[in-house]
């Protein structure tokens, strides 16, 4: 079962004004302010694909897919391409309102920042026990 509906969304933090956002071919994913990018940038199509139960999440002006490069890991990376990974989404334990967004092929693995501290932070795995609660807000 689905935990929210396909559709459009900006993907953020649940404290201020940080949206996953589209940096462009082949780079990190970003955590940027509302249109930071441009128009557009943070939008992304959720869709639950009932065969893997699991959603593919692509941003909807590039059509270039939320995605990464090796086998999951601690720290590794977001970036955009072609073809679609796939992220389990679950309501957050915490945050009532907010989901946990977990990495399909290891379920170990969750979206949140990347470890370095840098501005502005990328997005990357982790799989510390603390899990990054995200506001999704209908686009």
């Amino acid at each position: 079962m689905a935990a929210i509906p396909d559709g459009v969304y900006k993907i953020q933090l649940p404290h201020g004004n940080s949206f996953i956002t589209d940096p462009g071919e082949g780079r990190f994913l970003h955590l940027l302010p509302d249109e930071a990018l441009g128009k557009n940038a943070d939008k992304i199509k959720v869709t639950y694909n009932s065969e893997r139960g699991a959603y593919s999440l692509q941003f909807e002006k590039s059509k270039k897919y939320l995605t990464f490069e090796r086998e999951p890991s601690r720290n590794n990376k977001l970036v955009d391409g072609d073809k679609p990974r796939y992220f389990k989404i679950d309501k957050h334990s915490y945050y009532a309102d907010h989901y946990a967004i977990y990495v399909a092929e290891d379920r170990q693995f969750h979206l949140g920042m990347a470890m370095e501290r840098i501005y502005p932070p990328w997005v990357a795995m982790q799989n510390f026990p603390d899990i990054q609660p995200w506001k999704f807000d209908k686009a």
